[in-house]
């Protein structure tokens, strides 16, 4: 098996190839993520491929918003093998799915508000396919558990990721699925949770887009993965409820991130609060979450070089996917780091970066695409 160093070594190569065309990374990233479902053998998606360790076992939570990515492609394909593979993904998530309606997490096997929300996406979108009952009950279920566990100001305190802050302000991604649960039934309870977190949001930015709260492990230098979890949420919330004041702080976070693309399409992985890079490795899945929402606001407002920022790091994120390995656990993945020895994911090829990798380019690829990227 070849060596950690190796890789960190054609990483560097590799970042100065030209890339391909999308179609081309669209469909090796696809089918990775069709290996990491059948390395799992349940249905559900191998969190990650270890470099020189090998498959890791399902993931919940990201299976959970792997599932529309999925639909999204046997769509823009007609590849019906896509939709049967979600489809399996679902029902792995009904399996184990809590009594209560929540998502046991992946480290502890308690129940995670995240977790739960991310599959919410999942369950959302399997209905939003299929019309199977099945689904829109577990969703449902999952949305009713998620407004339980929120306070008295609709903020979850509870049921937070391991290890992080008592309070994630990131969760306003997942504030989305019950928006989009919200959509599908009209209960308004769902929408109510929504608008009650939002104002908490709103109030934590300290400034020209930045946001307290909003880390996994370090509050004061957050990741850019949770920075773009944040600004999707509130873009995407605000887009759903016609709430200028959201979509407003997501355009200032993007318009500062948007000064930190360099040359060759690189960001830096974290932030401080004065939007000064804190990491000299790159967030490979927070670049990819980013480009999405610059192009979704590029769709909407047009102009502020959204669309040329979205464009300049896909380059980048193609240059650095490798197409060519003869290993299947790394062809095809996206590595969370550039270079693979950066501190998040270190040596692991990420079951969620590959989801927003393809969402990216799928945007790229389709201009106008209308479907949900959830």
């Amino acid at each position: 098996m070849l060596s950690k160093s190796y890789h960190l070594f054609k990483d560097y190569v590799r970042s100065n190839d030209a890339g391909s065309d999308n179609r081309a990374h669209m469909r090796e990233a696809i089918g990775w993520l069709y290996r990491a479902q059948d390395s799992s053998r349940d249905g559900g998606v191998s969190h990650s491929y270890a470099i020189g360790k090998g498959w890791a076992p399902s993931y919940p939570e990201t299976t959970g918003y792997i599932i529309p990515t999925l639909f999204n492609w046997a769509h823009v394909t007609g590849e019906s093998e896509a939709s049967e593979r979600a489809l399996r993904m679902a029902d792995w998530e009904l399996g184990i799915q809590n009594a209560d309606g929540s998502i046991p997490g992946l480290s502890t096997g308690e129940p995670v508000v995240f977790d739960t929300g991310q599959v919410l996406f999942g369950f959302v979108s399997a209905f939003e396919n299929t019309g199977e009952e099945k689904y829109l009950a577990a969703a449902e279920k999952a949305g009713n558990w998620l407004v339980k566990s929120s306070d008295e100001d609709h903020v979850w305190r509870k049921h937070g990721n391991p290890g992080s802050d008592n309070v994630n302000l990131y969760n306003v991604r997942f504030a989305w699925a019950l928006l989009a649960l919200w959509k599908v039934t009209g209960r308004a309870e769902y929408r109510e949770t929504v608008e009650g977190f939002l104002k908490w949001v709103l109030r934590q930015e300290a400034g020209r887009g930045w946001f307290k709260h909003n880390c996994l492990n370090d509050n004061a230098r957050p990741l850019l993965h949770t920075i773009a979890y944040t600004s999707q949420g509130l873009l995407e919330c605000g887009l759903m409820l016609n709430d200028d004041k959201c979509v407003a702080a997501a355009e200032r976070t993007s318009l500062e991130l948007m000064k930190h693309v360099g040359g060759d399409g690189r960001m830096p992985g974290r932030f401080d609060s004065e939007w000064r890079a804190a990491a000299k490795w790159s967030c490979v899945t927070g670049m990819a979450q980013t480009s999405i929402v610059w192009r979704r606001l590029a769709e909407r407002s047009g102009g502020k070089g959204f669309l040329e920022a979205s464009d300049k790091v896909n380059g980048f994120l193609r240059k650095v996917h490798d197409i060519s390995s003869s290993n299947p656990g790394i062809r095809g993945g996206v590595k969370g780091s550039f270079p693979v020895n950066g501190a998040y994911g270190r040596y692991r090829v990420l079951n969620w970066a590959a989801k927003f990798f393809v969402d990216a380019l799928m945007l790229e690829e389709h201009r106008g695409f209308k479907k949900p990227l959830y």
